[in-house]
């Protein structure tokens, strides 16, 4: 598996899915294992260790509504202790010391505007979702190509 994208999130509490939304529209596509979740769970460091690159994908809170943050991950050890709580940091450091191997990862976060009940995204969110999965497939894609050209060019 070449890059892996768990998005991640609650989609009957509007904002809160768009995790889940980044997901389902990477589905199918070339290279990209996407996965929507509800929550992260132990039993995806399975998934995580077979990857090049993981993404992760999440709803934040604070900030202006559609406001999107990229931000680098690094296995968290201290965090494996606690077992109710999975953050991308943790499964990072379990696919590492279960499988003896951790991808390069990053965590993707979308400021929501309504975390109500409803299944629909506000409108800058619905905005960030485009933009979040046109970069996604730019990078990914162009990783693919760029491996497959390498030695031939």
């Amino acid at each position: 598996m070449n890059a892996l994208v768990l998005g991640y999130g609650n989609p009957l509490r509007g904002d809160d899915g768009v995790g889940w939304v980044v997901a389902e529209r990477l589905q199918g596509m070339a290279g990209i294992t996407a996965v929507p979740l509800h929550q992260l769970l132990p039993e995806h460091a399975d998934l995580i260790h077979t990857a090049v690159h993981v993404i992760f994908v999440d709803a934040a809170v604070a900030g202006e509504p559609g406001a999107v943050q990229v931000q680098t991950l690094a296995p968290d050890r201290h965090g494996l202790a606690a077992s109710h709580q999975m953050s991308p940091g943790v499964l990072l450091a379990m696919a590492a010391e279960l499988y003896g191997r951790c991808p390069t990862a990053h965590l993707i976060t979308i400021t929501g505007q309504n975390f109500a009940y409803s299944e629909t995204l506000s409108p800058p969110v619905q905005e960030s979702v485009y933009q979040v999965v046109g970069f996604l497939v730019a990078q990914l894609i162009g990783e693919l190509v760029s491996e497959d050209a390498n030695g031939r060019i």
